[in-house]
Formats: C-alpha cells, structure tokens, sequence
C-alpha cells in the first residue's frame, strides 16, 4: 500500500522543527548538515506547492468550461489591480538625460 504524500502542512510543520533544533544548536555537525539538508529539500517542496497552487488560484473556468488565466504574466497587481491614476513620484524627472 502507498503512503500517502504528506500534506504542505505537516511539511511546514517539519521544516519548523528542524529549524528549532538548529537554532537551539544541540546537535552535532554530521546531525546538524542532516538536518540542513532534510530542511532545504523540504524548502523546495514546499515553495514548489506554493508555485502549484498559486498558478491554479491564477486561473478560473468561464461560462463556456474554458479555462482562463486571470492574471497575465506581469501584471503588476501590487496596487491591487488599479491603474496608475496619473501618480508620479516626486523623484521622477521629465528630462531622462537628467535625472536631477
């Protein structure tokens, strides 16, 4: 029988441990490398779920079935999607041969 794939949960969980047992700075050098290496393999999953997950959250299904993209390979949606509205920075300069 299979094992069943541990959830990001319990992976987090685990990278969490490991991170208090090397800070705690208990373990041995061999314990220690083991230790950093269990954690950066969990690292990797993790942030490879996230990228999973984050893609599956970035697209919708319309009214035909079709799958969707909602946000487009660089949109800047740090501004929560709203335009601009004609705000400069007021180090921003109309002369790009000077900046100052």
């Amino acid at each position: 029988m299979p094992t069943a794939k541990p959830t990001f949960e319990s992976q987090l969980a685990e990278l969490q441990t490991l991170v208090t047992k090397l800070q705690q700075g208990d373990l041995s050098l061999d314990e220690s490398i083991q230790a950093f290496s269990q954690g950066m393999e969990l690292s990797k999953n993790l942030k490879q779920q996230l990228t999973t997950a984050e893609h599956t959250l970035a697209q919708m299904v319309d009214d035909d079935d079709q799958v969707t993209t909602i946000e487009q390979a660089g949109d800047d949606l740090s501004n929560n999607g709203v335009a601009n509205q004609g705000y400069q920075s007021q180090f921003a300069s109309d002369d790009d041969d000077n900046p100052f």
